[in-house]
This record gives C-alpha cells, structure tokens and sequence, in this order.
C-alpha cells in the first residue's frame, strides 16, 4: 500500500468519523454525564449553554450526513441476455471461490444484470485488483463510481456469508452479501 493511499485512507476514516454521530452524545445526556460529581475527584461540571451554540448543535446533526465516496469496482459481467441472470449468479459464485474475501455486487439495471467486485477508493488500487481479476475474466473493466460508505466500513477480511440479501428498488434489485 503506497503512501497516497494511506493518506487518502486515513483521510477517508477521518471524515466518517467527524460526519458520523457518536454513539451517546446527545447532548442532553452529554450535559447529564457531567453534572454528575466524578468518583475520584467529586469535581462536576456546571454547562452552560449560550443559544446560538444550542442552534448549531442542533443544526449539525440534522445535516445529511455523506452515503456514498468516489471509488472503483471492476466491472466483471453486463448482459441482457434471456439467461442473463442465472450467468450472472453464476459470475457472481465463481468469483467468490476464486477470490474469497472480496465484495461482490449483483445488480439488475433494466434491461441488464451487472456484476461488479471490490470496493476500491484508489485508482492504484482499483488497477492492482484488476490486474488479479482479469486472468480469470477476461472481459473485466475499471468502473468509476459513487460507493456506499457502508460498504467500506463493513468490508474486511473475512470471507463473505453464503445468505444473500436482497433489496429492491423500483428501477433496480441488488443483491448484496451480509
């Protein structure tokens, strides 16, 4: 992993975390959890709240938070065939034997069925897992899009579930893996 990834990473980590409420922090029970005398010193601590402070908390985190970040996925199978998603499904496992761990994504864009892997957030990255995946499947491309945040955060290095989830949307159904 190159240094510009690091960074970018770090960087990435760094705005889910100021983007992403923290778990506990409202701030009634942060004002409630001070006020309270600590064990070991018995200090408290007496808040107070000036309006337009209020307003801005409040503001803040009624913002829309960021769903998805530029990144990269190759594109391993696009067709409209009539056998298009049982080959689809098919593209989908073989590559999941071939290359545990990595995320796979089925998803039907009328009239087509599409099967992307990886959730890459460089381009050197996006090129690295190409070139590993394109031995296998030779039609395999670069495809730059938007990734769900959520997709970063719960992917590692364990092997993907065998359960699928299914959710549909009126213009298209994805099936993505727990």
């Amino acid at each position: 992993m190159g240094v510009r990834q690091v960074i970018y990473a770090l960087g990435v980590l760094l705005a889910l975390f100021l983007s992403s409420p923290v778990m506990g922090q409202e701030i009634g029970a942060f004002k409630a959890r001070m006020a309270v005398p600590s064990e070991e010193k018995g200090a408290a601590v007496k808040v107070h709240e000036y309006g337009s402070a209020a307003q801005a908390v409040t503001l803040y985190d009624r913002l829309a938070k960021p769903a998805e970040i530029p990144g990269y996925r190759i594109r391993i199978f696009f067709d409209n065939g009539q056998h298009a998603r049982s080959e689809a499904l098919a593209t989908q496992e073989r590559f999941r034997n071939e290359f545990p761990g990595i995320s796979t994504f089925l998803v039907y864009e009328n009239p087509s069925y599409i099967v992307t892997v990886g959730n890459c957030v460089t381009i050197d990255e996006a090129l690295m897992l190409w070139n590993s995946v394109r031995r296998s499947f030779s039609t395999a491309f670069l495809w730059r899009g938007n990734i769900p945040v959520a997709d970063l955060l719960q992917e590692g290095p364990a092997v993907p579930a065998t359960e699928e989830k299914v959710e549909e949307n009126a213009s298209e159904t994805r099936v993505l893996p727990n």
